[in-house]
């Protein structure tokens, strides 16, 4: 069982070894399930309200992250979908330059390529409860956690985050011509 940081009570959802659900500190119920394609419509409005620390994301290319994500779970505060993760494996064959930049340099990982909280949930434990699971995943796999965050434009609440939870910076990168710049960070397990 996955053990959340930020709850009373937790418990592991039947059937997907990792996803868990718990009461976070302020009594929500926060449930991690899979995505399925009727979540599209919530989840492409969420990843839009955050596409400027993201990348932009259509309907096709989420039914792609949903036939090769080994991760693609949804967080539900009290029944309703707050939040969602995707995380590939090595040899997806995706256009990311940051993905790319991993692969070259990673053998095995888990590639967290996007979490996305809807603004109402932020900061009431809803990214503290798939961070929990995401990494209890790649702990058990004994695979480094891999990710990148906006320097440029900056996502200062992002970046201390990842560091209050011990990731590392092991690189940069640039787009755009220096529009935008990501930090990247690892995590071993």
């Amino acid at each position: 069982m996955t053990a959340l940081a930020s709850s009373a009570h937790n418990s592991e959802v039947p059937g997907f070894p990792g996803v868990s659900f718990g009461i976070s500190a302020d009594g929500m119920t926060v449930a991690l399930r899979p995505l399925t394609f009727d979540d599209a419509a919530v989840v492409l409005a969420i990843n839009e309200a955050s596409v400027h620390l993201l990348a932009p994301m259509d309907e096709d290319e989420y039914r792609w992250f949903l036939d090769v994500a080994s991760i693609a779970w949804g967080a539900e505060v009290d029944g309703v979908l707050a939040g969602f993760v995707l995380v590939l494996d090595p040899g997806c064959a995706y256009d990311s330059r940051n993905s790319a930049w991993f692969s070259e340099r990673y053998e095995s990982f888990a590639y967290l390529d996007r979490v996305a909280i809807d603004v109402r949930a932020r900061r009431r434990g809803v990214g503290t409860t798939i961070y929990d699971a995401v990494e209890a995943h790649a702990a058990e796999r004994r695979v480094p956690l891999l990710l990148e965050v906006n320097v440029e434009p900056p996502n200062h609440p992002s970046l201390a985050f990842h560091a209050s939870r011990g990731f590392e910076e092991v690189g940069t990168l640039s787009h755009d011509d220096g529009a935008k710049v990501v930090r990247l960070l690892a995590k071993a397990f």
